[in-house]
């Protein structure tokens, strides 16, 4: 779920509060060499990466004068600097969740923004008899551009995670007599890993498969053209959009791509007819509508050829598109 930048910032936040702790024990001995090269060491190392992330200006220059006095400095930390310190403090953490709020936004799909949709909180036993914790562990967003639904927080520790469902090999083999029907040739690009079933029925079948990792599928620079490209588990992956731009781009005129995601109004049918609170259950990255699946493949250059709704208690949408 998390992006890389979005694991940057958390370092971050954990490196301020070290930052001001250590500064703290500096104070009290006011003349411990090791511990004054700590604290300007992290205070050099937070600038660094605010002015990485494009920070606000006057927090990158507050971290670099508050390592300025404290490498200069031996004795002097009065009363007005511990104030300068914790107004410091309180102001990047400010900054690092603006941040923070910033990269949630970004919608995995198609890189637009995205606003908080659905909130949940569990309800849990404290130490207490009766007592009750309200926690919230899920942050939902709708994006205002491709219609689609991401998770953008889950706190970990809540909600027990099951072993996805694999595919079957009657699944798999309808799957690719689908593509089958459509593709112009047996060439294809599997994205995702080589010992799924999807992957091994296609080997089975004779298709002439390529494959590649999700990793990968994002820093090669082959640039083959296939009759089709398939994406396992797209669902998993915070580089959607990315992966996707990779699929679209390595079709062959004509050329089809399928897909499947999670189906949020199966979901929401669910809900509604049996009282299945899907926010409860295990949760994915990605939630697909049907109004999202058109703008996501208007979205590169792809027409929508098929969309099935497959699947009874937690259903999904395939997706077969194809390059114009």
């Amino acid at each position: 779920m998390a992006t890389g930048r979005m694991n940057q910032l958390v370092v971050m936040v954990n490196l301020c509060s070290s930052v001001v702790e250590g500064i703290e024990h500096l104070i009290a001995s006011q003349s411990n060499d090791r511990l004054k090269e700590d604290a300007v060491s992290g205070l050099l190392t937070l600038e660094e990466n605010l002015k990485g992330l494009q920070a606000d200006k006057s927090v990158i220059h507050e971290t670099r004068w508050m390592a300025e006095v404290i490498k200069n400095w031996l004795f002097v930390y009065d009363r007005e600097f511990r104030d300068r310190l914790y107004r410091w403090y309180f102001k990047a953490l400010k900054e690092l969740r603006n941040l923070m709020f910033a990269e949630i936004e970004i919608c995995p799909v198609c890189s637009g923004k995205g606003t908080v949709h659905y909130g949940a909180s569990l309800y849990m036993e404290g130490d207490e008899t009766g007592k009750e914790i309200i926690k919230p562990v899920r942050i939902f967003m709708k994006c205002k551009e491709c219609g689609n639904y991401y998770l953008a927080k889950e706190e970990p520790g809540i909600i027990k995670r099951r072993k996805r469902t694999a595919r079957t090999r009657a699944g798999c083999k309808r799957i690719l007599a689908d593509i089958e029907s459509l593709a112009a040739d047996d060439t294809i690009l599997f994205i995702g890993n080589q010992n799924s079933q999807l992957y091994k029925e296609a080997v089975a079948a004779g298709w002439k498969v390529s494959a590649l990792l999700e990793a990968d599928a994002l820093s090669t620079d082959k640039k083959d053209r296939y009759a089709a490209v398939i994406i396992d588990r797209l669902s998993d992956s915070r580089d959607m959009n990315a992966i996707l731009d990779r699929a679209a781009d390595s079709l062959a005129d004509g050329g089809i791509l399928w897909f499947d995601g999670p189906d949020l109004d199966k979901s929401m049918d669910l809900l509604v007819k049996k009282g299945r609170v899907i926010w409860r259950n295990m949760a994915s990255e990605v939630y697909l509508t049907q109004k999202g699946t058109e703008n996501l493949a208007k979205l590169f250059g792809l027409t929508i050829k098929s969309r099935k709704k497959v699947g009874t208690t937690l259903g999904r949408i395939e997706i077969i598109a194809q390059k114009s």
